[in-house]
């Protein structure tokens, strides 16, 4: 892979900051100016996400859910603007860890995206190093929201790892939100079968 990625004496990394908490319809701020907008249509059957240049006449990625049929995602610079399988471009990979991540092509090669990173929750490698983070998020607080911070040798796939990192956080999510109502429902079902074995006593 291009050894562009390596990060050694490189400048400050770029920061672009969430308006909001959305991964589907949020505008992404850079030194305070708009930068990017992501925007969702909802039908029946599916919705579109979009991102778009901050001026909003230039589409950079598309993502297509479905229903009945395969996810899809395009980049209309890339590739003809091809749709592809989201779940290709998107792909599933295990480490030597044994962890789960996702591999994504880009101009340079492949990057590994690794969901659930103890420091910044995703985070994006060079395949050759998976130590040193070329991009990943800093987590919102009370202080500051949510941003994704890209470091040089990104900046010609900025679209792509956007519509990665949201793409994953809208599934890790889902996944947390199933999880939560998994335990509310057998935390309940715990608290109903104490009760009946306290009133037979």
């Amino acid at each position: 892979m291009d050894s562009q990625l390596t990060l050694v004496n490189l400048p400050p990394p770029l920061c672009l900051t969430f308006s909001t908490n959305s991964m589907i319809n949020v505008i992404l701020y850079r030194d305070s100016q708009p930068a990017y907008i992501i925007s969702t249509d909802l039908r029946i059957g599916g919705s579109t996400t979009e991102i778009r240049a901050a001026d909003g006449t230039e589409v950079l990625a598309r993502v297509t859910r479905k229903e009945l049929l395969p996810d899809t995602i395009a980049f209309p610079h890339i590739n003809g603007g091809e749709e592809m399988r989201l779940s290709k471009w998107l792909r599933r990979c295990k480490l030597s860890d044994n962890s789960d991540a996702h591999v994504i092509e880009t101009e340079v090669g492949n990057c590994v995206l690794k969901k659930w990173h103890n420091a910044y929750r995703l985070a994006l490698f060079a395949e050759y190093d998976l130590e040193t983070p070329v991009a990943h998020w800093e987590r919102a607080n009370s202080i500051s929201p949510l941003s994704l911070m890209f470091y040089s040798g990104t900046e010609n796939f900025h679209p792509q790892i956007i519509a990665a990192f949201t793409i994953m956080e809208l599934k890790m999510r889902r996944e947390e939100n199933a999880q939560a109502m998994r335990f509310s429902r057998f935390a309940a079902r715990s608290t109903t079968l104490m009760s009946i074995g306290h009133g037979n006593m």
